[in-house]
């Protein structure tokens, strides 16, 4: 049966509106995923224009997997990271040079009472002269020069000793009572045999002071490098008193 007019536009008016619904459906739907910014990034609207910034991420925010930690930063040259490399891998302490390192001593090293030979001659000398009688009926001036050689054994004891020059008797008995203290000691020397050349002079001395005393005065004695002096002052019994000046020299 042929359809009534009235019925051909009801069913035009159905499909018609059918087709816009889904028409609109899909630009709703598209408008969605496409045309909407956020709210956090999107720039104003001007005129009928929409522009989107695509957001970004700052490096800060990143998780520590995402930063690529553990590898050299991508702008830093090459070269810098092989010059890091390279410093991390050298020693910490670099062996001295050859002008640095200490020479070896001989003798009783590493002992715990042992001391250095000739600082400690130098030192004993004071104490070994003044007790010497010699030295009272001395003639002022010169004393001589004596020249001592010291022979260690491995352990540092002293075991031999001789005096050789021209010294005076007070001079060289001085010398032998210095010798007689350092018998039971421990050394240390830069060799085996140590050569040392004593010198002595005797000047006029009136001192009366805190350093003198009343009987005698004592020098500590002292040695640095290859020279060492020490001295004493004997009062006046007789005749004037008189200071001894000691100088020492180690030898090659």
């Amino acid at each position: 049966m042929p359809l009534s007019v009235r019925t051909r536009s009801l069913l035009a008016c159905g499909a018609l509106s059918v087709a816009l619904h889904v028409a609109a459906f899909g630009t709703a739907r598209h408008g969605s995923t496409t045309l909407l910014p956020s709210p956090a990034t999107a720039q104003p609207v001007s005129g009928e224009t929409l522009d989107i910034q695509t957001p970004t991420t700052p490096e800060a925010d990143l998780a520590p997997e995402d930063t690529g930690a553990g590898e050299p930063p991508a702008s830093q040259p090459a070269n810098d990271v092989g010059r890091i490399l390279r410093a991390a891998s050298a020693p910490r302490n670099p062996a001295p040079r050859s002008g640095d390192a200490r020479q070896e001593l001989f003798g009783a090293v590493g002992a715990r009472f042992a001391t250095d030979l000739s600082t400690t001659l130098t030192r004993a000398i004071p104490q070994a002269f003044s007790a010497d009688p010699a030295w009272m009926d001395a003639a002022f001036g010169s004393a001589g020069v004596a020249d001592v050689t010291l022979v260690l054994d491995e352990a540092g004891h002293l075991a031999t000793s001789s005096i050789a020059g021209h010294p005076s008797s007070a001079l060289r008995s001085s010398i032998e009572r210095t010798l007689a203290l350092l018998a039971e000691r421990s050394f240390t020397a830069r060799q085996a045999n140590t050569r040392l050349r004593l010198s002595a002079h005797i000047t006029v001395d009136d001192l009366h002071d805190g350093l003198h005393g009343d009987v005698f005065a004592l020098s500590g004695g002292s040695f640095a490098g290859t020279v060492g002096s020490a001295f004493f002052a004997l009062p006046a019994r007789t005749g004037p008193g008189r200071r001894i000046d000691v100088q020492v020299h180690e030898l090659p």
